[in-house]
């Protein structure tokens, strides 16, 4: 999947590598990711790879710059849940450099487009814990709209924290948005 500034293609074992390892490691990057409650090495990373980057139901894609193939962060599709036809979308941004940038909803509606059209899903989901402003808004951008919120769903720093839960169903879903 390509637009004008991204490409989104299959995670490879090029891909794990000293930078994205240091994404997974870094506060800022994984404050809202399960990952932060784990130390990830070399061989963590690795090990999640062979178990997912041939799963079907859980398409799980690197998401890079269309001018110099960079790889800034990751998007996955799943789990698909096919008698439902429906699926959770999660992403995140380890680039600093690449944050504010619109990446992600940019990242999101291709991936989103690609579900509905490609697929024939009929509802796509998000969680977004409770002060993750940037990534609702991203998903917001892409019509995702907030479904309900799960109350002290989840820990974060020693905190119970909301879950937001967006959704967008295929019949609400443009693609030029």
């Amino acid at each position: 999947m390509q637009s004008s500034r991204l490409l989104l293609r299959a995670v490879e074992s090029s891909d794990l590598n000293s930078t994205y390892l240091s994404w997974l490691n870094d506060p800022r990057v994984n404050q809202f990711l399960e990952t932060r409650f784990f130390p990830q090495s070399m061989g963590t990373l690795q090990s999640y790879w062979q178990a997912h980057h041939d799963n079907s139901e859980v398409p799980w894609f690197a998401i890079c710059l269309s001018a110099d193939g960079r790889h800034i962060g990751n998007i996955k599709l799943g789990p698909i849940h096919w008698l439902h036809r429906r699926a959770d979308i999660s992403l995140f941004i380890g680039d600093h450099g690449c944050w504010g940038n619109g990446f992600a909803s940019e990242a999101i509606a291709l991936l989103r487009d690609w579900a509905f059209q490609e697929l024939d899903l009929q509802k796509l989901n998000a969680g977004v814990y409770e002060g993750n402003i940037g990534s609702r808004r991203a998903f917001e951008k892409c019509g995702f709209e907030l479904e309900g919120t799960l109350r002290e769903e989840v820990v974060n720093h020693g905190n119970r924290l909301d879950i937001w839960c967006l959704g967008l169903p295929r019949s609400r879903w443009s693609p030029s948005r």
